[in-house]
């Protein structure tokens, strides 16, 4: 007995301090935050070999998959990045007890005036990626024969933070998402992104 609760609060005191690092970060939006529809997004943490630790923040439609008419497979295109590092599957098909779909703690409507929240990292070097995509934003290279109700795809933001660093970081772009969603990687020479180079004005992590 008295081995189980030492174990027990081992375990206890490694998950206090597993993520023991608090950080504000905020979002500022862009000219094209909501001038066709409202964005969607993700911000969530991954470790310097790429492996999804946590999600931080994720807009209720894409997190709990609430689609206005909505095709049966969900809207993977909408974030796909997030979506396949973190294993949520983009239709309702995962069960409700699922680990990887209890996100009622960082879930949120789209902010009109963009994102501000303050939450834990982990207390080591880790990367902080954002996605964000704004439905039906066509243009000359995205049109609606070619790309369908994605428009341009997702583009991604990230940054590594440092375990000690205490100076303000602030989040680059990487690239964009796939348009129709089959893959998570980050596509760096994407050709004929404009407008959605604009959903977010800055990214800034304190």
């Amino acid at each position: 007995m008295k081995k189980y609760i030492t174990s027990v609060a081992i375990l206890a005191v490694g998950f206090g301090t597993l993520f023991a690092r608090e950080i504000k970060l905020s979002v500022t939006p862009g000219a094209n935050w909501k001038s066709k529809m409202e964005a969607q997004s993700a911000i969530w943490v991954e470790d310097l070999e790429g492996n999804y630790i946590t999600t931080l923040y994720v807009t209720n439609k894409a997190g709990n998959k609430n689609w206005i008419f909505g095709p049966k497979e969900g809207r993977p295109e909408s974030l796909p990045v997030w979506y396949h590092a973190s294993k949520v599957a983009p239709d309702k098909s995962a069960k409700e007890d699922d680990a990887n779909v209890q996100l009622d703690a960082v879930s949120s409507a789209t902010q009109k005036a963009g994102i501000n929240i303050t939450r834990n990292i982990p207390d080591s070097d880790c990367v902080i990626k954002a996605e964000f995509n704004t439905s039906f934003d066509y243009n000359e290279s995205y049109t609606k024969k070619n790309s369908g109700v994605n428009g341009q795809p997702s583009v991604i933001y990230g940054a590594k933070i440092g375990m000690n660093n205490t100076n303000q970081v602030n989040l680059k772009y990487l690239g964009t998402g796939s348009l129709e969603g089959s893959d998570g990687n980050i596509h760096q020479n994407a050709q004929g992104i404009t407008t959605a180079k604009s959903i977010v004005k800055e990214i800034i992590v304190k």
